[in-house]
């Protein structure tokens, strides 16, 4: 082949992913300000998206290339293209909020027709200042914050706002496509990593083995963040593998691009502290040896990482505010490892370390690896000896009982069944690839130790691999979300999943280079294939072509349409306080609140109950009356039908206004989710009783 075709074989698979995460970082960046000045809008988002999108994109188009055939990058861009195309025709449409793929996509839809922040709740409709004074009317419902007199969405801005570009182009539609296009992006950016760190010939395989892995797949079809934060993550990745080598102003180049990339992280999910923290180390060895990139980095990182942290504050404050029991560990950690750091880069220019002899002796290599293989031993083996809880008064306890007792499993909700964690990843790669994978951590640490001691060079795959290892040991300590399957196994996307495919591909490239010289190369070159995606194959296909939400855009359609001008919402009912009080305002621009009865007041169910329900219902139907609206009784279903609960709140002939027979994900807690579980979407609504 010609070094033309080569030159470009290699840029399609190792430049393009990461201008293509450049492009994304830069569009989360610019709809932070154009937001918060309610100027997100398509006449203004679009172009400016456009503009900052190509600028980002030509500066990162300089990103060294790795030479390849054509057959590895259109192998690569051939699955990329799959997945992406299969996840789109198997997207979900989780529109009514029931889980976070739910709370994301009426952001989105919110930012789309509404064009900034926070959302407006209308309370002069719902009565004005008495009502928000109201201890039994709340303006929140799951993943909306009431915060004074509007509402403040829970997550980050960065992946909402691209999905509402999705929104403008097709409606609920659009909306659902832009993770499957992102997606197939990301898995194009595992292959062009794969491509820089094991070689070009087995990024079809780790791309492939990557995609099909279901925790992927549910992912790429649903309204998570984990898309795009899995390609800016991993298009960082890139540009820090390439840094290393570098010289010069190319090395000054790519470690701000790099540093840019891992803080822009920031603008899509908050864990990314996580990454920044266990970058810190690798940071202050470049500085050390003076790496001609390392300032750029440092500064880089640093400068995007105080800006997303920034834009988290202005868009996201009350979610800080929930998970400060879980972000305030990482930022300790962060600055507890930015203190050490600096001390050990001190005491190493000043030839302190040197002089130690164990810090230089060839023997510690090998004795941190050993650590780290008993490491991974004692995360692999925790199910035989280790029970992990929680507060059993959190929320996440309580849903966990309520599985565990549908189930049929012993009832202890404080179980997080973090112990589990890597049985999980097994449920999906296999135990093969997660073994291979381990080993390959272990065999490469003494390497990426004798580079730091100047024994070797340091090796080019240094930062992935020190941050990849740090944030994949955290995840599987303490996964940090709701144990059932599989909505918590996203949780992997990001980090986790690409470290080990990525790790067991190089691990099965050592095994076929070590014995290249003996015949049937080839059939073990097909053998390793067959190990790496296999598994992912068997542990996907129950649910590869499953669909989920089918039909919840018409559902919330007709439930539009049904309200008229002037009225107003009022959720009654558990699941109709759930589920739809941000739909009602968001997608059909009516007023919504939801009446509740504090514990105090009356337990679920009793006569108590229902009387100091009735009453909160009249005083905020009266309000809303003297506000010139008409008050619209909602109720959703659940643990009692929705036609008895208005019933009981003196409504005369309830209307059913929707009932969708749809499927969701399974929620299982001990074993590999394998199909849909059934749910109704039920409206039931009617006039509110005029008060006795």
């Amino acid at each position: 082949m010609s070094s033309t075709g080569t030159s470009a074989a290699g840029a399609l698979l190792t430049r393009v992913p990461v201008v293509l995460a450049a492009a994304v970082a830069a569009v989360t960046a610019v709809a932070v300000p154009l937001v918060l000045l309610d100027l997100w809008t398509p006449a203004v988002a679009v172009p400016v998206s456009v503009v900052v999108a190509a600028l980002a994109g030509r500066l990162a188009w300089g990103t060294p290339v790795v030479a390849t055939g054509w057959w590895p990058a259109a192998g690569s861009a051939a699955i990329a293209l799959a997945a992406g195309l299969w996840a789109a025709l198997t997207r979900a449409e989780h529109v009514v909020l029931r889980r976070d793929a739910g709370s994301l996509a009426n952001y989105a839809h919110h930012l789309a027709t509404h064009h900034g922040l926070p959302v407006d709740a209308s309370p002069a409709a719902l009565g004005g200042a008495a009502a928000l004074a109201d201890p039994n009317l709340t303006l929140a419902s799951p993943a909306f914050y009431e915060v004074g007199d509007h509402v403040v969405p829970q997550f980050l801005l960065g992946a909402p706002a691209l999905y509402s570009l999705g929104d403008w182009a097709g409606g609920w539609t659009g909306v659902f496509l832009v993770p499957a296009v992102l997606g197939g992006f990301g898995v194009l950016a595992v292959a062009g990593l794969t491509a820089r760190l094991v070689g070009p010939r087995w990024a079809p395989a780790a791309a492939a083995a990557f995609a099909i892995a279901q925790p992927v797949l549910h992912a790429n079809r649903s309204t998570y963040s984990e898309p795009p934060a899995l390609l800016v993550l991993v298009g960082a990745a890139s540009l820090l593998v390439a840094l290393v080598p570098a010289t010069g102003r190319t090395a000054a180049r790519l470690g701000g691009g790099a540093g840019l990339l891992v803080g822009a992280c920031g603008f899509v999910r908050i864990d990314f502290l996580r990454e920044v923290a266990v970058l810190v180390p690798v940071l202050a060895v470049l500085l050390v040896v003076r790496h001609p990139g390392a300032r750029a980095l440092l500064t880089a990182t640093a400068l995007s990482s105080a800006l997303a942290v920034l834009a988290a504050l202005a868009t996201s404050r009350p979610y800080l505010g929930t998970i400060a029991g879980s972000l305030l560990p990482l930022v300790a950690g962060l600055l507890l490892l930015s203190g050490l750091s600096v001390v050990v880069a001190r005491l190493a220019r000043a030839g302190v370390l040197a002089r130690r002899r164990w810090l230089v002796s060839e023997r510690l290599p090998v004795v941190l690896a050993g650590a780290l293989a008993v490491v991974l031993l004692a995360l692999g083996s925790r199910p035989l000896w280790l029970v992990v809880r929680q507060d059993p008064q959190d929320p996440g306890s309580r849903l966990v009982a309520g599985l565990q007792l549908a189930q049929g499993l012993t009832v202890d909700g404080g179980r997080t069944y973090a112990e589990h964690s890597i049985d999980w990843i097994a449920w999906y790669l296999g135990w093969p690839v997660v073994l291979l994978a381990g080993a390959a951590a272990v065999a490469l640490l003494p390497r990426l130790v004798r580079g730091v001691q100047g024994h070797s060079p340091l090796p080019s795959w240094t930062a992935p691999y020190v941050v990849a290892l740090g944030a994949t040991l955290l995840t599987l300590y303490r996964p940090g979300i709701t144990p059932d399957h599989p909505w918590a196994d996203r949780r992997f996307v990001v980090v986790v999943l690409p470290a080990v495919v990525v790790l067991a591909v190089a691990a099965c490239r050592w095994v076929v280079d070590r014995y290249a010289a003996h015949r049937l190369t080839g059939l073990r070159v097909a053998l390793a294939v067959v190990l790496l995606v296999g598994p992912a194959v068997v542990g996907t296909l129950p649910v590869a072509a499953q669909r989920t939400e089918v039909g919840q855009p018409a559902a919330v359609a007709r439930v539009c349409a049904s309200f008229a001008p002037g009225d107003v919402a009022l959720a009654v009912d558990p699941r109709s306080r759930n589920e739809w009080p941000q739909v009602l305002r968001g997608s059909c621009g009516v007023p919504a609140a939801s009446v509740v009865v504090p514990t105090a007041q009356g337990r679920a169910g009793t006569p108590e109950y229902w009387a100091a329900l009735r009453s909160a219902v009249d005083r905020a139907a009266q309000r809303v009356r003297d506000a010139g609206g008409n008050p619209v009784l909602v109720a959703a279903g659940g643990d009692t039908d929705p036609v008895d609960v208005l019933t009981r709140l003196g409504v005369a002939d309830p209307r059913t206004v929707v009932l969708l027979r749809t499927t969701e994900d399974e929620r299982v807690l001990e074993e590999r989710p394998d199909g849909a579980q059934r749910i109704d979407v039920r409206v039931v609504t009617g006039p509110a009783p005029a008060a006795p």
